[in-house]
């Protein structure tokens, strides 16, 4: 398996506590899409929690490959100490040291390489009667140090268990920073364009609104100047006037609460994001999605690569569980060199018979649980939870491919929408028109003018709800796919793979 870093997303963590710091979007900002979604990028607190727990995984992973990096240790100590006997007291010092060199093998293999020292003191003191002064005596060791598991933690399975764990646990959070990341583009969107529909939604309504008050107006002027209207002209057109006014007013609330929705997105304050503005319009037009199989989704999908993940990490988890649950057998021996003289005896370093002494040490240790252990059921218990994990992939496998088949229709359906809704609000809008014109050539009814409008407003309003739907349900398509991301590789960085 491959354990990709993406240093792009790591170098982001500067830019993103730089960015913490930054002002935020002046008010009455109008933003472009691409312009919303980038500052989600910088400022969002969820995607910026993911990018620290992928850092955070990768530091985890870099502490295990440095496991294994040698240590050198090393300690020095001094001592006093007195003797009594029958007609003398005899007094030592010593002093010792030793330094070393400890490191172990990918396959198990401990190895320790070191010296050891020891230089002392012997004083004999006859009571009353003579003082002998020894001369110091040095010793010197040098030895050589090796245990090779033979079953339990031998071999690299065993031993870099931990590192292939490690190096799994950060292909999940990158995994995981992939899917938040596509999550933040779908939220910010959506939220983006709910805005931009509640903007539209204002100026239909504004429109209409100046309509009525005109109409109000061009009433009461044939009522009270040319004699050739009536009360109930009047009132009919102030009724729709106040019904439309009443309308606008409900739309610019909807307009500024869908403004802090989308604030909240992009990690901004309700009150510095109530006058964004939305100026991209949604694709009118969308391509056909294309049938997507299971497998394609397996390799596109972050959330079903996130599970796959977990599964090789389980697998992991099963060979440490079993290793653990092996008896123990060692083999260790042990290699030193030493020396020993007195500085009245031999000059420099004269040995006794021309050479240094040897010591060698081998040996054997076993270890057998006696009868089934906790590190037996620990795995059984990784087995049981990989089984586990491979029946919730293949939930979830099926879930999504349901999801992105449905959506798919749901595409088709809301394209299919978009036109006939445009269709209707074109010819509602030629009535309302129409109806206008009777008005004033004076064969038409206020009511029937009132109605038509109304009639053209809703369905202006469908129709921009429609456009909405289907840029919405294709972002919902990509983003379930796995697709979403392609689109702000700009944004969020080079995903993993």
């Amino acid at each position: 398996m491959r354990f990709i870093h993406s240093n792009r997303w790591l170098g982001a963590l500067a830019v993103l506590a730089l960015s913490v710091a930054a002002p935020v979007v002046a008010s009455a900002e109008t933003l472009s899409l691409e312009e919303a979604v980038r500052l989600a990028a910088q400022q969002n607190p969820t995607l910026k929690a993911a990018l620290l727990d992928t850092a955070a995984a990768r530091q985890a992973t870099q502490g295990e490959e440095d496991a294994r990096v040698p240590t050198f240790a090393a300690s020095a100590q001094g001592s006093y100490s007195e003797n009594i006997g029958s007609d003398s007291r005899t007094d030592s010092e010593t002093v010792q040291g030793n330094a070393a060199f400890q490191f172990s093998t990918d396959i198990g293999t401990q190895i320790e390489t070191g010296v050891e020292s020891n230089v002392g003191w012997r004083n004999l003191n006859s009571f009353g009667v003579t003082s002998l002064n020894g001369a110091p005596t040095t010793s010197a060791d040098a030895y050589l140090s090796v245990r090779q598991p033979l079953l339990r933690g031998a071999g690299e399975d065993s031993v870099l268990a931990s590192l292939g764990q490690a190096r799994a646990s950060e292909r999940q959070a990158e995994l995981s920073r992939d899917l938040t990341a596509s999550q933040t583009a779908l939220d910010v969107m959506n939220a983006y364009w709910e805005l931009w529909y509640a903007e539209k939604a204002v100026a239909v309504q504004a429109q209409a609104l100046a309509i009525a008050k005109k109409q109000v107006a061009d009433a009461e002027a044939r009522e009270a100047t040319l004699g050739v209207g009536s009360k109930v002209d009047v009132l009919s057109f102030s009724v729709s006037e106040a019904s439309i006014e009443e309308a606008l007013s409900s739309a610019r609330t909807t307009r500024d609460t869908k403004a802090i929705a989308l604030g909240r997105v992009l990690g901004m304050s309700p009150a510095s994001s109530v006058d964004l503005s939305a100026s991209s319009e949604p694709p009118m037009t969308a391509k056909a999605p294309e049938a997507i199989s299971s497998t394609t989704l397996a390799q596109r999908s972050p959330e079903l690569l996130g599970l796959r993940s977990q599964l090789d990490a389980a697998d992991l988890r099963i060979q440490s569980a079993a290793d653990a649950a092996l008896p123990k057998l060692d083999v260790f021996s042990k290699v030193s060199v030493g020396a020993v003289w007195l500085d009245d005896s031999y000059s420099g370093f004269a040995l006794p018979g021309g050479r240094p002494a040897f010591t060698i040490m081998a040996g054997l240790e076993l270890e057998i649980p006696m009868g089934e252990s906790k590190a037996d059921a620990e795995a059984a218990r990784a087995r049981t939870q990989k089984e586990a994990l491979a029946q919730r992939y293949q939930a979830q496998a099926d879930s999504i491919e349901a999801e992105v088949s449905s959506l798919g229709v749901e595409l088709g359906a809301a394209d299919r929408q978009v036109e006939l809704s445009t269709k209707t609000a074109k010819i509602s809008s030629q009535l309302a028109e129409a109806e206008r014109q009777r008005m004033a050539l004076g064969t038409g009814d206020p009511t029937d003018v009132v109605k038509a409008e109304q009639s053209a407003r809703e369905a202006e309003l469908k129709r921009l709800r429609a456009v909405v739907s289907r840029a919405t349900t294709q972002l919902s398509f990509e983003h379930s796919s796995g697709a979403l991301l392609d689109r702000f590789g700009s944004v969020f960085g080079k995903r993993s793979s």
